[in-house]
């Protein structure tokens, strides 16, 4: 399970390409989706043994596949499989060796010119990666995984009062220099020292948040578009306020601070999660 600090700083600190600042009961199980239908054309895995080098961390299609240079295994493992909801499974993955977030990788993953129109058509693509993504898991990695519902603390992302301070994205609003994550948003380094947040859901934006905080962020604003917005890095943890009297109202992050600069809160509540169980996943042969 990633919900270890050591874990959880490597893994978004690779995520956003900046750096890091300084569960569960009642189990409901349901099977993954079976991988059948489309696969890539041609596929190259090799470990990546450079200690430094250039990485790449677009986590989204190019025009003839998918191609990750330098990449830890488990980004491409949470491009492959998303929450029901929406978001990514960023801290929801249990199961995961060390390496598959440790070691690297060079996948150069091309579609066949059969599948090319299809791929071209952007209705079609997400569909079409998710279920080649995990065919070549399934077949190189031998990766199997099962979806598990858990009861489990949480913190609502809701609107507060006075309402939200930022704008839905704009088409010609200028990109952040980093990743592209699944679903075409992109985070970077913003103005301030603050966190840049582009073109962004609610659901994405709560999976990343689910990182600043001690338990996952589920989106209960209600907001189905994309958005744009700068989110400060929190200082310090913050203290307990006198005369509280609920243990997770004392555990509440620094984080919910920064949030109200841009009209959103955290609430603890309690409900089910969902988590990607990992069941069997082996180092795979090169070519």
């Amino acid at each position: 399970m990633l919900n270890s600090s050591a874990h959880r700083t490597t893994l978004l600190s690779l995520l956003l390409s900046i750096p890091a600042g300084a569960v569960a009961a009642g189990a409901q199980q349901n099977a993954a989706p079976a991988t059948t239908g489309k696969t890539f054309d041609v596929v190259s895995i090799r470990q990546n043994m450079a200690l430094g080098g250039s990485k790449s961390f677009n986590l989204t299609p190019s025009p003839d596949g998918f191609h990750v240079t330098h990449n830890p295994l488990l980004l491409v493992l949470m491009t492959a499989y998303t929450p029901q909801a929406g978001g990514m499974f960023l801290n929801n993955i249990e199961g995961a060796p060390d390496w598959l977030h440790r070691d690297t990788y060079d996948i150069d993953a091309r579609i066949s010119d059969a599948d090319r129109a299809a791929w071209s058509d952007p209705k079609n693509q997400p569909a079409m990666l998710q279920q080649m993504l995990q065919t070549m898991l399934a077949d190189r990695f031998k990766l199997a995984v099962h979806r598990q519902m858990k009861e489990n603390p949480v913190y609502q992302l809701v609107v507060a009062k006075g309402g939200v301070k930022f704008a839905e994205a704009k088409a010609d609003e200028p990109r952040p220099a980093g990743p592209t994550l699944p679903g075409g948003g992109a985070i970077g380094p913003g103005a301030g020292g603050a966190m840049h947040m582009y073109n962004l859901t609610m659901q994405m934006l709560a999976a990343v948040l689910s990182e600043r905080t001690d338990r996952p962020v589920i989106d209960k604003t209600g907001l189905a578009g994309h958005y744009s917005l700068d989110i400060h890095e929190p200082q310090r943890m913050a203290a307990p306020s006198a005369g509280t009297s609920s243990p997770e109202e004392d555990a509440m992050p620094a984080m919910a601070d920064v949030l109200k600069a841009v009209g959103l809160e955290l609430k603890p509540a309690k409900e089910p999660v969902e988590f990607l169980v990992i069941d069997h996943v082996e180092r795979p042969t090169e070519n």
